[in-house]
């Protein structure tokens, strides 16, 4: 025997560090402290955005701007944006936490949630919390590119109307003409 214990990755073809263990596995201990830490970092993060979200309250009202139309708008979208942060990172982490440590306790069997959890439910949160962070920047970019559009059909609209109008022109102008020249002839 080398010593090397075959166990320490996951037990599926999941590319993925082994977080449901028993506490036969070796990687146990370590397995435990990720995710302690992971559900402290968790907590210190919802109360830290959560202070964010008092003291900017605070200091607008004391500012007196919290009075103000672009000031509400702005906060509410603070807070939006807080509650998308935290909501995201809950139903993401806290399940894979919680099923971690029911695992580990012999309450339930994690090894048939484990390819759901890493392969859909953790990388969810990896790809919603840039858009989250960029929502403002994301939603600029679609407005802007709508505006873009829009202006396009306006100008495509403008051109095909001043292309008509001018081809009804140069018709009454034929017509206006042709029977310039009857009235001509006649005469």
């Amino acid at each position: 025997s080398s010593g090397i214990n075959a166990e320490y990755g996951g037990n599926s073809g999941v590319c993925l560090f082994k977080y449901f263990v028993k506490r036969s596995d070796p990687q146990y201990l370590y397995s435990i402290y990720v995710l302690t830490s992971n559900l402290v970092c968790f907590i210190i993060i919802t109360a830290s955005y959560g202070l964010i979200m008092i003291h900017t309250y605070k200091t607008s009202k004391d500012a007196g701007t919290s009075e103000t139309r672009q000031s509400r708008l702005s906060m509410r979208r603070l807070q939006r944006k807080i509650s998308l942060i935290i909501a995201t990172d809950f139903a993401t982490w806290i399940p894979f936490i919680t099923l971690a440590f029911l695992h580990y306790n012999n309450v339930v069997d994690g090894n048939n949630y484990y390819e759901f959890c890493s392969i859909l439910l953790i990388p969810i949160n990896s790809v919603l919390n840039p858009i989250i962070y960029n929502s403002d920047s994301v939603a600029t970019y679609v407005r802007r590119s709508f505006n873009k559009v829009k202006s396009s059909m306006a100008q495509t609209t403008a051109t095909i109307h001043s292309t008509t109008e001018m081809r009804d022109l140069e018709q009454r102008s034929r017509v206006y003409k042709n029977n310039s020249v009857r009235r001509n002839s006649n005469l």
